[in-house]
């Protein structure tokens, strides 16, 4: 009797239990199908996409963000045994707090940066005390950075389903604390591409570490379109830093690939947890330090900095359930040619003289013509950068030579511009002098009247550089408004040189070491540079001209590497004699250094021989921005359709795939074989389609 009055009143507990606190209701499952995958979403706005025997494919897409602050130190570098440190403004640091101070400016840095872990001991205005001392000497643009807020979930979200002619739209709005991440799925009834456009709108102001969609899928890593554009296909690194290209997950029917997001900040994969990361912005992305009063000091501002109501709308595709006949790779350069190097120079302290033993020989020779050695006998371009004026230049002393004290230096530039050279400034003056908005504008306007010129040099600490007050209209140093009016658009700073070394190979993605390194090779910052670009770059100043071996050259080709160099191929050397540029001969005139000029001659036959693309910085990019604007449709017969949406033709567009043979619109275009690929090339022209196919038949039906 006891046993069952127990069992009653347990009963009348549960029942309680349930009416009063019931259980969460399952989330109801909502789907769309067509011929390649099952779309699935619930009201929690969770996504999961099977095959079409319900075979898992993707299992979620989660979003993550980060957000702080950077605190930049006020002093050029830390001597070891320090235990203080003087920031731009007082940090809410505690005592006992753990704490990185860091250096990634210069010198590839950012893939192997100074850090100093430390815990703080005292906090007195904007000096930050911390133990233990510091082991090493800690230099260049030292900063401390500091998260503030994660995301891992929505607070609140909302989702939505609109039908299409073609197909669906789901629409996830997730609310953060920061933000309000709206992501639209495209579904179309006949393509197995879902198109997704995310658009982020800001609730107040933020600083962005990072921002991403996390892809977990169910299939294990079975390609991985690698940034140098060869492809793994077994022995997988543990994790890739992508850039834009991607990776394919599965095989045949439970199978699904994202490749080629220009619009996005990057792609990163875990190979192991079988994760593709999109970053819809990352800091690391993009590299920017506004400078002091040198290189040394500066405000870090590589993270975007977004205001309330600000939007940024990022977008990708990803294909499921389908397999291309074939699968063609963009290579990063034009034309068949396996890898890229760029000569850049800044034009510190030259003459005309030495200009003319570099580029043609000798400083006797005063035309293109009659070059006997250099850049010009050996079909070599540059991107030179000159000084506009030199209001001190002195005829007996020609160092520093400038466009408007010398007409025949003027001369000498447009000759080297017939011969493909890009030219642009090295900012207008030598020296700290003060621009006035005519002297600018006229600088400006004989760039682009004589060269057509796009590209610009940082020099010194000068204050009308990009990387010191040339961006910002608060000062008188801003110039932004006039080089967007005049057309300049490619631009080297200091922090161009944070991703490589060149110690370690002349490459700038740097696979030697593994695919993991972030090593973009330009970048526009979402915040800060506007419309402007950036590109990486490595010094080789001249008693390092010996990386430049077979050994090394051979290892950028063997890679499909890209290196862009910072030298000082004019200037004066600092031994009266001569350097590793160019010496004097018996009769005291400045000639090419043999060596040198055989150096140009090797890679001047490696170019010969299809393998190395010798170009300039404004012909590579805009190359690499022509292919951002192409975008790729899948068609149901296997082939793959490119559609130019750009303004401009990209001429030798250049693509790698696995096959015997591939047409392009019914054509056979240019191709070799190369490491196991096919590489092939061909011209599109702006609003053209190109229909890729391993058959003449596939290349001409459009889808």
């Amino acid at each position: 009797m006891v046993v069952k009055r127990f069992f009653a009143l347990s009963f009348l507990f549960l029942l309680f239990l349930v009416l009063y606190f019931p259980i969460p209701a399952l989330a109801k499952e909502s789907s769309f199908q067509n011929l390649y995958y099952v779309f699935s979403w619930d009201e929690a706005g969770n996504i999961r996409i099977t095959d079409l025997a319900k075979n898992e494919i993707l299992s979620s897409i989660q979003y993550q963000a980060e957000y702080g602050t950077i605190y930049n130190t006020m002093t050029p570098s830390l001597p070891k045994g320090s235990h203080q440190i003087t920031l731009d403004q007082s940090p809410p640091f505690q005592p006992g707090a753990a704490i990185e101070i860091r250096s990634e400016s210069f010198g590839g840095r950012m893939n192997a940066p100074l850090v100093h872990q430390a815990k703080v001991t005292a906090v007195r205005g904007n000096d930050v005390y911390f133990s233990p001392a510091t082991t090493k000497v800690i230099d260049r643009n030292i900063f401390i950075k500091r998260g503030s807020y994660w995301v891992r979930k929505w607070d609140d979200v909302k989702v939505e389903q609109q039908e299409t002619a073609t197909g669906n739209t789901i629409i996830v709005t997730g609310h953060t604390p920061i933000s309000v991440v709206t992501a639209q799925y495209e579904l179309q009834k006949n393509s197995p591409a879902i198109d997704v456009t995310v658009k982020t709108s800001y609730k107040q102001v933020a600083k962005v570490f990072r921002e991403a969609f996390a892809l977990q899928f169910k299939p294990k890593v079975t390609e991985v379109y690698r940034k140098n554009r060869k492809v793994d296909t077994q022995s997988f690194q543990a994790s890739y830093w992508l850039d834009h290209q991607g990776a394919k997950f599965g095989q045949g029917k439970q199978a699904a690939f994202l490749y080629h997001a220009p619009n996005v900040s990057s792609l990163e994969l875990n190979t192991t947890q079988k994760q593709l990361i999109v970053n819809l912005d990352h800091m690391n992305d993009h590299r920017y330090v506004q400078q002091g009063s040198t290189n040394q000091v500066g405000k870090v501002r590589h993270s975007s900095e977004y205001r309330a109501n600000d939007e940024r709308t990022n977008s990708f595709s990803l294909v499921v359930g389908y397999q291309p006949k074939l699968m063609p790779r963009f290579m990063s350069q034009p034309s068949g040619y396996l890898a890229t190097h760029v000569w850049t120079e800044h034009a510190d302290e030259q003459t005309l003289q030495t200009n003319r033993a570099v580029y043609f020989g000798s400083e006797k020779i005063t035309s293109s013509a009659q070059a006997t050695g250099g850049f010009v006998k050996h079909r070599i371009p540059v991107t030179k950068s000159v000084f506009y004026s030199n209001p001190y230049f002195q005829a007996k002393s020609p160092v520093n030579i400038a466009i408007a004290q010398s007409p025949e230096f003027l001369q000498f530039l447009d000759d080297l511009y017939r011969n493909g050279d890009d030219i642009g400034l090295h900012t207008l003056y030598p020296y700290e002098i003060r621009h006035y908005q005519k002297t600018t504008e006229d600088a400006l306007q004989v760039m682009k009247d004589h060269f057509q010129s796009r590209t610009w040099i940082d020099h010194g600490y000068l204050k009308t550089s990009f990387a010191f007050n040339g961006l910002d209209n608060q000062t008188a140093n801003y110039l932004a408004h006039q080089w967007g009016k005049f057309g300049t658009s490619y631009f080297w700073h200091y922090s161009s040189e944070d991703i490589a070394n060149p110690n370690n190979g002349l490459d700038l993605y740097q696979t030697q070491k593994g695919d993991a390194l972030r090593t973009p090779l330009y970048w526009s910052h979402p915040t800060v540079t506007g419309s402007f670009f950036s590109w990486s770059a490595a010094t080789i100043p001249e008693d390092t001209l010996y990386l430049y071996r077979e050994q090394n050259l051979q290892q950028l080709i063997q890679n499909r590497g890209v290196f862009i160099n910072h030298t000082y191929l004019a200037r004066i050397p600092a031994k009266k004699q001569g350097g590793k540029f160019v010496i004097r001969d018996a009769k005291g005139n400045w000639i090419i250094h043999p060596d040198f000029d055989r150096l140009l001659k090797r890679m001047g036959a490696l170019r010969d021989q299809g393998k190395l693309h010798l170009t300039t910085v404004r012909e590579i990019m805009d190359y690499w921005l022509a292919l951002s604007q192409v975008r790729m449709e899948y068609a149901p017969n296997g082939s793959v359709v490119l559609h130019n949406d750009g303004m401009r033709k990209i001429s030798g567009l250049s693509m790698a795939t696995k096959a015997s043979e591939v047409y392009v619109n019914g054509l056979k275009p240019s191709q070799k074989k190369a490491d196991g690929d096919l590489i092939f090339w061909f011209d599109l022209e702006p609003n053209a389609v190109a229909v890729i196919a391993a058959n003449k038949m596939d290349s001409v039906a459009l889808p």
